[in-house]
């Protein structure tokens, strides 16, 4: 008998936590400004970012700032680097 009362508190504990996972977005709906420095791989420029996030799980919600426009905050691009995976490194300046 006492082998079998673990499995409805087991049950229970996966149901609140499936639960969490599902509703995970809509239970912490915040957001927070991160800052990334990478080679834009579409203007194939190195660039400083100001990306919203979610706080969540940290994905990429949409961009705030990019040192490629002129003032930053006037993006004006599709943010296709919303959908990377990885950052590309800055490539280094080399001197002419």
């Amino acid at each position: 008998m006492w082998l079998i009362m673990p499995v409805p508190i087991f049950a229970a504990v996966a149901v609140v936590l499936v639960g969490v996972l599902t509703a995970g977005r809509r239970l912490f709906p915040g957001t927070y400004t991160a800052k990334h420095a990478f080679r834009c791989p579409f203007r194939d420029k190195n660039v400083n970012v100001d990306f919203t996030k979610a706080v969540w799980d940290s994905s990429l919600v949409d961009v705030i700032a990019c040192t490629e426009f002129s003032p930053p905050q006037d993006v004006r691009c599709e943010k296709s680097c919303l959908m990377l995976g990885k950052f590309p490194a800055s490539k280094e300046l080399t001197a002419a």
